[in-house]
């Protein structure tokens, strides 16, 4: 920030001094790149794809972006440089979504065969930015950006979205169940923990339930619970959560990963932390800048269960620390995390369950159930994007 406040003061007294800005002043190239470094740094959660060119003494703002705030400093800072400019910069506005499979798979790219860099459950709420060739650019409630195909989601109306948010929901607490055809009980849907349904009404053990984008069935009331409890009355209490942890004891490793079928490493501990009403960030070295620091040694003294453990190479003077792997700490040196498979493995050297590469790769830890709410951890009642 202190760079670019200086840029811009810079600008503003070359043009005050009565110098030609466009000659005697910086690039407008520069101010693009520093306002993005300030408004933009991480690519995972912010776009902004923006260019210019100079064109007779006009400097005409090219490419797309999401980010209000840099456009309107870009813009801002350049006015001062006293020439005028072409704003043909789209800001993109977003449309609301909800996800419509019990688990969506959002990619790097629009084509099935990019990289899987995130998941979202049935019924989250999206914001859908841009469409390309049957893929929608999507940002989920923890900000993650990707593609996202147009079999995963429901584009809301605006009728949509007031029948959705004034409707009566509830959440799956199965780990795996399915919406079933009231006439000839085929399967509907699967669904899985976490996922949230439309209850149109009750019929005896079962709900009458919604997806998105109409499609009804019924669902057993022993696989969920409803919505307003999912998010209010759960308390994210150490027990709770180190109870839900264990419960994914032997799921599978996947890659990018986010729900109770398969997850990373940070899609485990943000798994495990959304289904005791908490949103975390979604990637490892995201969550290593919420919660509070805890002070360790390789006595691990000062941990207690439920923390988060990061992992990765340690930096120095000029670079920071790297962070790669996330685990949730369970007391006595050891912890549940997902490598290979969910599993639990130690810190502490001689215990059948020791991993030396974790011991030797131990960066620090975060204490996210301590000031919950201003600690960068955000209760899903309080969460904007899951209010009904």
């Amino acid at each position: 920030m202190k760079q670019l406040c200086a840029i811009i003061l810079f600008t503003s007294l070359s043009v005050s001094c009565g110098n030609n800005p466009l000659k005697q002043t910086i690039d407008p190239a520069v101010l693009i790149e520093e306002i993005g470094k300030e408004f933009a740094p991480d690519k995972r959660v912010a776009y902004y794809q923006v260019s210019h060119e100079v064109v007779k003494d006009k400097v005409i703002l090219k490419g797309e972006t999401i980010e209000s705030s840099a456009k309107a400093t870009l813009v801002a800072a350049l006015k001062a440089l006293q020439v005028e400019i072409v704003d043909s910069l789209h800001l993109l506005v977003p449309e609301p979504a909800l996800v419509n499979v019990s688990v969506c798979n959002i990619r790097g790219e629009p084509r099935h065969a990019s990289e899987l860099v995130t998941q979202s459950l049935l019924g989250t709420p999206l914001k859908v930015y841009k469409y390309e060739d049957g893929w929608y650019y999507v940002q989920t409630p923890d900000k993650y950006l990707g593609w996202l195909d147009s079999g995963g989601l429901e584009i809301l109306s605006e009728a949509l979205a007031h029948q959705w948010k004034s409707s009566d929901k509830i959440a799956v607490t199965a780990p795996f169940d399915f919406v079933k055809s009231s006439i000839s009980e085929d399967n509907i849907s699967d669904v899985t923990e976490g996922n949230i349904l439309r209850v149109l009404g009750e019929q005896r053990a079962f709900y009458q339930v919604a997806l998105p984008d109409g499609r009804a069935g019924l669902l057993r009331k022993a696989s969920a619970e409803p919505y307003v409890d999912f998010v209010t009355v759960r308390e994210p209490l150490i027990e709770n959560i180190l109870s839900k942890a264990r419960e994914f004891l032997g799921r599978p490793y996947l890659w990018g990963g986010t729900s109770g079928k398969a997850m990373d490493c940070s899609g485990f501990t943000k798994t495990v932390f959304y289904l005791n009403g908490l949103e975390l960030p979604r990637d490892a070295s995201q969550q290593v800048h919420v919660g509070e620091i805890v002070e360790t040694d390789s006595t691990l003294r000062n941990l207690i269960p439920g923390d988060l453990l990061f992992f990765g190479r340690k930096g120095n003077n000029e670079t920071p620390d790297k962070v790669t792997h996330v685990g949730i700490y369970l007391g006595d040196g050891k912890m549940i995390h997902s490598s290979e498979r969910v599993q639990i493995q130690s810190l502490v050297p001689g215990d059948p369950a020791f991993a030396p590469l974790r011991l030797k790769t131990f960066l620090g830890a975060r204490r996210m159930l301590a000031n919950i709410g201003s600690n960068g951890v955000v209760p899903l009642k309080e969460h904007q994007d899951y209010k009904s």
